[in-house]
């Protein structure tokens, strides 16, 4: 089990630090699949490495002066509150219920992603004002309640929210993203191991693959053009989110 806990850490540290996504919905599904984790443990026990992937991504980042810190700290202004309520209403919510919402979501995220990619130079404009701070804090609690059902960061609805509803570059979303799960995890991932919903054993084995990968991917996103990221991150989570939905039936 531990193995394959260490290899799910490689393959999710590259991943979710070259899409931004922080790691939790691509490990929960993951978990559930080849662990055969129970719902509740398999959504919780990622926590931990999603503030470790974004952690060490954000770090590569920064970097390249990439990071929107205005749009982070609204973000989070509106997030933080919402992963906690969020967080706590899982404990009202069926297991199998949460698995298929957690593969409903990235279905429409890929659906969302392969979209944005045809359509770019129609639907964001190259130059206008900045969001005003209460439509960001907003989208923020938004998105921060939905992570904390799904017990994620938010990277994954983070991401395509400042493409489209912002209108940030790729890779400056994904950068801003990652300090954003940064901290929002946090909160989430004491709530849920007060909940039971850790497992901290399997936590620390993913971890190990995690910690080299994340930078790894990150190094890679920011030599590789954002229009070819988002392509890969659409297909990907259109593939991933239909074989986890049919498996969850």
């Amino acid at each position: 089990m531990y193995f394959k806990a260490l290899i799910i850490g490689c393959l999710t540290g590259f991943i979710s630090a070259f899409f931004g996504i922080g790691g939790s919905s691509i490990d929960t599904p993951l978990l559930r699949l080849f662990l055969n984790l129970p719902p509740y443990i398999a959504l919780g026990t990622p926590l931990p490495l999603t503030l470790l992937t974004a952690t060490i991504a954000s770090f590569a980042y920064k970097r390249e002066h990439l990071v929107n810190f205005r749009i982070a700290l609204h973000s989070l202004v509106g997030g933080v509150p919402g992963i906690v309520v969020g967080s706590y209403l899982t404990a009202y919510l069926s297991g199998k219920f949460l698995m298929l919402f957690t593969a409903v979501i990235l279905l429409f995220m890929g659906i969302d992603f392969l979209y944005n990619n045809v359509i770019e130079k129609i639907f964001r404009p190259e130059n206008i004002s900045p969001p005003p701070a209460y439509f960001i804090i907003s989208v923020g609690a938004v998105i921060g309640l939905l992570s904390g059902i799904l017990a994620n960061g938010g990277g994954i609805f983070f991401v395509p929210a400042y493409v489209v509803s912002f209108r940030m570059k790729m890779k400056e979303a994904i950068a801003t993203s990652l300090l954003t799960v940064a901290v929002m995890s946090v909160p989430g991932m004491l709530i849920h191991y007060h909940l039971g919903h850790i497992n901290l054993a399997i936590s620390a084995a993913i971890a190990i693959g995690v910690a080299p990968l994340a930078y790894i991917g990150a190094r890679m996103d920011i030599k590789t053009k954002s229009k070819t990221i988002k392509l890969l991150f659409g297909i990907f989570l259109i593939t991933f989110s239909i074989y986890f939905l049919v498996s969850q039936l």
